[in-house]
């Protein structure tokens, strides 16, 4: 029996090892290494909340190209259910991904198949479980004109219903209907950026505090929403309250995806507990305990999460 049933971009990732800063232009730097993972939001959710222990359905499309196969090699090995479908109308989506050893890092993304993705790449009768997770909406051109059709259907059979917008490259679509969207939406998943750039009217406007940006979100209709602030933390909240808690400090190995996997927890403990805080809390420590190891061991288990929480406190 599938638990949750994610939707949205699939792709690859290719990370160079960290360096000091990108060469001039003309001009060539030698690395170490360069690792080829698996990538894109729906993705990283889809593996990060299976680790964690939820059986999960991924929805998907790829190309008919070696990276689908490496994606749907790893797909089998973390035992996620697949219904990744494949076309010959586009190769599958990549992200180029430049590490720093400030551990941060810069993507250059093609969006491939994910741009392409509809309802006629699946059936609504695919979404199962207790959750529905939709990810990566601003690079879904083609999905976001079934997002109506897909979350009734979700919200019929009583599933929770999670959005995570990534529009940090820019928007592709209306604010206005995306604030529309978020009616139907039980728990919204932006980071920080994301909160400005939807609640921030007009340049020049007085600076907002977290909590305010909170408030504002709050009042587009989500149930809940996980305001993920980098290495500050993170601010959770509905509208009865709201909870900021602090980021644990960590050395940063890899940062990619790290959002994603933050995503998954606050879904996993939410879907156990109902209680915001406590997820908010455990989503935060899974952020940062990802943050410090490479390529598939950033996917931890509910017991290592639970064991770095007791050593931070």
């Amino acid at each position: 029996m599938t638990d949750t049933t994610v939707i949205g971009d699939v792709n690859v990732d290719l990370l160079s090892s960290p360096i000091s800063s990108y060469p001039k232009k003309d001009l060539q730097i030698l690395i170490p290494s360069i690792n080829l993972q698996v990538g894109g939001g729906a993705n990283n959710f889809a593996f990060a909340i299976s680790k964690l222990g939820l059986k999960t359905r991924l929805i998907g499309l790829v190309g008919n190209d070696i990276f689908a196969e490496y994606i749907i090699k790893k797909l089998n090995e973390f035992k996620i259910e697949n219904k990744i479908r494949k076309t010959g109308r586009e190769r599958t989506g990549v992200s180029l991904g430049i590490q720093f050893v400030d551990g941060s890092r810069s993507l250059i993304t093609f969006r491939g198949t994910n741009s392409i993705l509809s309802l006629k790449d699946f059936r609504l009768k695919d979404i199962e479980g207790k959750a529905l997770h939709i990810s990566g909406y601003n690079f879904l051109d083609e999905l976001r004109r079934d997002f109506y059709g897909i979350v009734r259907y979700a919200k019929k059979k009583r599933m929770i219903v999670s959005l995570e917008p990534d529009i940090k490259s820019g928007i592709r679509f209306r604010i206005e209907d995306f604030r529309k969207i978020l009616n139907f939406v039980d728990i919204f998943l932006p980071d920080i950026k994301e909160g400005k750039m939807l609640t921030d009217k007009k340049a020049g406007k007085r600076k907002k505090s977290n909590e305010e940006i909170m408030k504002s979100l709050l009042n587009f209709g989500c149930k809940i929403v996980a305001l993920k602030c980098g290495e500050k933390g993170c601010v959770v909240g509905n509208k009865n309250e709201i909870f900021t808690i602090k980021g644990i400090k960590v050395r940063p190995v890899n940062s990619t995806g790290v959002g994603d996997i933050f995503n998954a927890a606050f879904v996993f403990k939410y879907l156990e507990t109902a209680d915001i805080k406590e997820s908010g809390i455990f989503a935060n420590a899974t952020a940062a305990l990802a943050a410090t190891k490479a390529d598939e061991k950033r996917f931890v288990t509910k017991k290592q999460v639970t064991n770095f929480l007791k050593r931070y406190g």
